[in-house]
């Protein structure tokens, strides 16, 4: 037997029309906001990716050579294909609001949340300086959770420049300044004692214990341009009327191209506890692109919020009907096309299969109404509509179906 892939997976039956179901509710929340929706290829040039995203990304491509020797990678994210989509097309009107639900792939550790192979939602704001624009895309981003029934999450707010004034004022050099930072990243996960190890190795004790020191909240450092855009968000997450959010001084964001106020939405109860949805302001990454285009988004890892919405979804009989021919083949096809020509999602089943295995059938995918189609009730100009939420069965003239 032919086994899948590692860190990717299969969906069939009731599990994947679930999640077509949850990404439905993604964009139509997304579209509410007034996002519109945008497509990138799946293949890119590797360069795009190991120019454009940072080592963090480059570390995790799937990438390789095509018949005639070029370099491609599968592509890791969709932002810096989007920005390239963005940026050539010079005619856009500003605003340009997007969004984007599509297929990713980094090779990394398997984990509960965390495969090769994922789905993410991404919403992105193209053209707008203001911290408004991040507000908008947090606010969208809280609202398509909770319209999704997930309420349990805090949003974790910082700003690249308040972390880049902090290193300055340390006096640590740029190169070293990327490491403090990707050993930062890991704290919630390895802890405060282990980050100031690491972060000593890179730049000595004294340094370390005022980088912890920082982030515990002990020591400050001046930050105003940071400092105001992070308090700008604030004001306008109040607005929002969204109050669950929390100053993160710790909070860094993995990927390079942020470079100021920066978002993650951190599940802390239920099924799922970690990070949901991450985002960020990126207004210098148009300029790889020739380019100056501010911008901020942010994006939904679908695969841990499927966890989270199967976790509390209620398995219930659907509306749906099926049309189950007992010994008129004929007139069974013709009642269910009529049927969904009504725009009626109908199911259908011949008398090759016997009645109950048809029910059976019906009741393992909860259909909730059996259409029985007989030739002794077609005689009268009848149908049989058994309810099998209520057990019950019905007789219809044809004409009420």
């Amino acid at each position: 037997m032919v086994e899948r892939i590692k860190g990717t997976r299969d969906f069939i039956g009731a599990e994947a029309a679930l999640r077509q179901q949850l990404l439905n509710k993604i964009r139509s929340s997304y579209s509410l906001f007034g996002f519109e929706p945008v497509e990138t290829p799946s293949l890119e040039y590797l360069q795009l990716f190991t120019e454009k995203s940072g080592p963090e990304i480059e570390n995790q491509l799937y990438s390789f050579e095509d018949k005639k020797g070029e370099k491609l990678a599968l592509r890791p994210e969709q932002t810096v294909s989007k920005m390239r989509v963005i940026t050539n097309n010079k005619s856009l009107i500003k605003p340009i609001k997007t969004y984007s639900i599509g297929t990713v792939w980094r090779y990394e550790d398997v984990a509960k949340g965390r495969l090769r192979e994922f789905i993410q939602a991404d919403v992105d704001i193209y053209g707008g300086k203001s911290v408004f624009y991040d507000a908008e895309i947090i606010a969208c981003v809280d609202f398509t959770l909770k319209s999704i029934g997930i309420k349990d999450y805090k949003i974790h707010l910082n700003n690249r420049k308040i972390l880049q004034d902090m290193l300055d004022s340390f006096g640590i050099e740029f190169e070293a300044g990327l490491q403090v930072l990707r050993e930062m990243d890991k704290l919630d996960k390895v802890g405060i004692e282990s980050v100031e190890k690491s972060i000593a190795d890179i730049i000595g004790k004294e340094k370390s214990r005022k980088i912890t020191d920082f982030i515990t909240g002990k020591l400050d450092v001046k930050s105003e341009v940071g400092g105001k855009e992070l308090n700008d968000l604030v004001q306008y997450l109040e607005q929002y009327g969204i109050k669950n959010y929390v100053i993160d001084r710790k909070l860094v964001r993995g990927l390079a191209y942020y470079d100021g106020n920066i978002f993650e939405f951190i599940a802390d109860s239920g099924s799922y506890k970690g990070t949901i949805a991450a985002g960020g302001r990126y207004d210098m990454l148009s300029k790889q692109f020739n380019s100056d285009l501010p911008a901020t988004g942010c994006t939904i890892g679908f695969e841990r919020i499927f966890e989270i919405f199967k976790s509390t979804f209620k398995d219930e009989f659907s509306e749906k009907s099926c049309v189950i021919s007992i010994d008129n083949d004929k007139e069974a096809i013709k009642i269910a096309m009529s049927l969904r020509s009504k725009g009626k999602t109908v199911d259908l089943l011949l008398s090759d299969l016997s009645l109950s295995k048809a029910l059976t059938y019906c009741n393992s995918k909860k259909i909730r109404y059996a259409v029985l189609i007989g030739n002794k009730d077609l005689k009268e100009g009848l149908v049989t509509v058994r309810d099998l939420k209520e057990k019950k069965d019905t007789k219809l003239k044809l004409s009420d179906l």
